[in-house]
C-alpha cells in the first residue's frame, strides 16, 4: 500500500508510539504482541512506514538480548531482507540481534570497527549492538575512543558493567576536547562501580572539580554519600537569580571576583541584543542576562559546543513535560552551562569557565521554539 503523506507522517508516529507501549504493557509476555506487530509488518509495502515500526519495537525491546524469536520472524525476515531501503534493511538485522543471531552481531561489530566504512552506518551498527547489549562490545570500546566514533563509544561504556572503563576513559581524558570530557564525566557519573573510579580521579586531581557539572555532582553526592562530601567539597550554585534592578547578594565563586563581565539581554521577537560574543581559552567570564523582553515572555541563556544547537534544541523538546520543572535545560555533554528559564524583570548572574578548546561555540535559548532564532555565537580565541 502506498499511503499520502499526511496520512504517512500520522502513521509513523502512532506506530512508534503504539509498539513502544504494547511491549512494555506485556512485560516479559512478548510473543503475543510481536506477532501481532510482524504479522501487520507483513501486510505493508510501505518502507518508510516498516522503518516506523520496526523502530518502535526496537525501543521497546532495548537492553533485552537473546530473546527467541515468535514464529512469524522468519518469514517477515525474509522479506525484510529483500527491501530497496537500506534502513530497513538495517534495522532487521538490529532486531535479529536482539533474537540471538551472533552471525549479524559480529558482522556489526566488524562494521563499526572499519574506520573506511559509510560513519553514518558504523553509528547505526554500534547502537544496534548496545541496544542488545552484545557481550563482546565492551572490550572493543577503546579501539573507538582515537576515532569520529569517540563520544558514542564514551556513551556505549554506560550501558555495560565493564570493570575496565574507568581506566580507559581516565587515561585518555587529557586527549578529548570538551564534548567528550563532559561525556566520560556522565558515563562514569551512571554507575556506582564507574563513580568510586571518577572520585579518584578527583581525589589525584587527573579530572579537575571545575570539570564536573552541578548536576553530575549532585547525582554523585547521592551514589557515593560522605566520600564524595570529602574530596569533592561542597556543591555551589554557579550562578544567581534576582530582581534587574539588584545585585546578586551571595558570595562570589573562587576566582570570579575579578572576572570579566559580559551582559546580554533580549530583544523583542525572540533575539538576544548581540549576535556575537568573544572571549579567550580557559577565561573566567561573568554572564548577566537580564530579561527585559517586553513580551513578558521567559528565556535563558545557555552555552553550549560549536556547531550543537539542532542537537541541543531536540534534547530540550524530547524532555517533553518534565521540562518544566527542569527549565528545559537537558543535561548532555554538549550544553556546558546555562541560566534557568528567567522571567520578565529578573536576571541572572550565571559564573562561567570558558574551555581550554578555541572555537566558535554557541549562545542559544533552549525553551522550545526559541531557539530556532535566538542564538548566536561565543568566540573562544
Amino acid at each position: 500500500m502506498k499511503l499520502p503523506v499526511h496520512l504517512l507522517k500520522r502513521t509513523c508516529l502512532l506506530c512508534s508510539g503504539f509498539w513502544f507501549l504494547c511491549l512494555h504493557v506485556n512485560g516479559n509476555s512478548l510473543t503475543p504482541p510481536l506477532n501481532q506487530i510482524f504479522n501487520s509488518l507483513k501486510q505493508i509495502e510501505d518502507s518508510a512506514v516498516q522503518a516506523s515500526m520496526l523502530r518502535g519495537t526496537l525501543a521497546g525491546l532495548s537492553g533485552k538480548r537473546d530473546l527467541s524469536p515468535p514464529g512469524s520472524w522468519k518469514a517477515l525476515r525474509g522479506k525484510l531482507a529483500r527491501s530497496k531501503d537500506p534502513e530497513v534493511v538495517k534495522l532487521a538485522d538490529q532486531l535479529s540481534q536482539i533474537f540471538g543471531d551472533l552471525s549479524v552481531s559480529e558482522d556489526a561489530l566488524k562494521l563499526v570497527l572499519n574506520g573506511e566504512a559509510n560513519l553514518d552506518e558504523r553509528k547505526g551498527a554500534l547502537g544496534g549492538l548496545v541496544a542488545m547489549r552484545f557481550e563482546e562490545l565492551p572490550q572493543n570500546l577503546k579501539l573507538l575512543l582515537g576515532t569520529d566514533l569517540q563520544v558514542d563509544a564514551i556513551r556505549a561504556y554506560s550501558y555495560f558493567d565493564y570493570s575496565e572503563a574507568p581506566k580507559e576513559l581516565i587515561l585518555e581524558y587529557e586527549k578529548f576536547d570538551t564534548v567528550a570530557k563532559r561525556a566520560t564525566i556522565d558515563t562514569l557519573a551512571s554507575q556506582k562501580s564507574y563513580a568510586r573510579a571518577l572520585l579518584e580521579a578527583l581525589r589525584t586531581e587527573k579530572i579537575a572539580k571545575e570539570e564536573i557539572p552541578n548536576y553530575t555532582a549532585r547525582n554523585l553526592q547521592k551514589i557515593l554519600g560522605g566520600s564524595f562530601d570529602k574530596v569533592y567539597g561542597k556543591i555551589l550554585e554557579m550562578g544567581e537569580l534576582s530582581e534587574i534592578s539588584k545585585n546578586p547578594v551571595k558570595p562570589v565563586p573562587h576566582g570570579f571576583a575579578d572576572a570579566r563581565r559580559i551582559e546580554v539581554g533580549v530583544l523583542p521577537g525572540l533575539k538576544f541584543n548581540t549576535a556575537r560574543m568573544e572571549a579567550k581559552a580557559g577565561e573566567r567570564i561573568v554572564f548577566v542576562f537580564p530579561n527585559d523582553d517586553s513580551s513578558g515572555m521567559m528565556h535563558n541563556l545557555a552555552i553550549i559546543t560549536p556547531g550543537s544547537s539542532q542537537t541541543v534544541m531536540d534534547a530540550a523538546v524530547a524532555m517533553g513535560a518534565a521540562g518544566l520543572k527542569k527549565n528545559f535545560i537537558p543535561e548532555i555533554p554538549e550544553l556546558l552551562a546555562s541560566t534557568p528559564q528567567v522571567a520578565q524583570g529578573m536576571k541572572y548572574t550565571l559564573y562561567f569557565l570558558v574551555p581550554e578548546e578555541s572555537g566558535d561555540y554557541q549562545f542559544i535559548c533552549t525553551y522550545p521554539g526559541h531557539g530556532l532564532i535566538m542564538q548566536g555565537i561565543f568566540a573562544v580565541e
